[in-house]
């Protein structure tokens, strides 16, 4: 089960990476779907004694901007590229970005993804209809100004999501697409949110992570 976890979520780097610029999907028509991010709580904690971890949790909106129903997986299984990016300011300090992977996969979802009509995991957004979820991002705060690919420093900064919304096979989804097609137009591809702001200040003495 491990090799299968591990297989899954390359694939879904691979798909979230190589067939886009940053999430964008190549020769694609405008996307149907709304993508924005609103920053439900800020925390920082205490990793170690010389790591403090900042904690992001967000709320994930979808909405439906096109002129047909939309069908859209909800299920545990998510794979999401996060993207920070300093806001230019009159330091000395070089602009920078850092753009990591997460994942939440479970061995099995409570029911079979493919069926004669989508089931519990799938919602579907009538045009103008919106859903939401909410998920935590962590990232590491730089010690003394510098970065690594998984730390920022303190400042201002832009955060944006790249969020699948599918896991299995695209055979699949272009299977289960045409077997649903008179109940909406199921999306597979890569979103792209819209950027939000985030200042980044680190506490005094932050307590310890739990």
């Amino acid at each position: 089960m491990q090799t299968v976890r591990l297989i899954l979520g390359i694939t879904l780097t691979l798909w979230l990476n190589c067939g886009t610029a940053l999430g964008f999907p190549t020769g694609f028509q405008v996307q149907p779907v709304e993508t924005t991010i609103a920053l439900v709580e800020q925390r920082y904690c205490a990793a170690n004694p010389v790591l403090t971890s900042l904690q992001l949790k967000l709320k994930l909106r979808y909405k439906n901007v096109g002129r047909q129903k939309l069908i859209l997986y909800r299920g545990h299984d998510l794979f999401y590229q996060t993207v920070i990016r300093s806001v230019p300011d009159d330091t000395a300090n070089k602009p920078y970005q850092i753009i990591f992977t997460n994942s939440r996969y479970f061995d099995a979802e409570f029911e079979p993804i493919e069926q004669p009509s989508p089931g519990a995991v799938f919602v579907i957004l009538s045009p103008g209809a919106v859903y939401e979820r909410e998920l935590m991002v962590g990232v590491g705060l730089a010690e003394g100004g510098a970065t690594s690919n998984h730390t920022v420093r303190e400042g201002r900064h832009t955060l944006e999501l790249v969020v699948s919304t599918w896991y299995q096979s695209r055979p699949l989804a272009m299977r289960l697409r045409q077997r649903w097609k008179q109940k909406g137009l199921l999306w597979f591809d890569p979103l792209v949110s819209l950027p939000i702001p985030l200042t980044i200040e680190k506490p005094a003495s932050p307590a310890p992570c739990r």
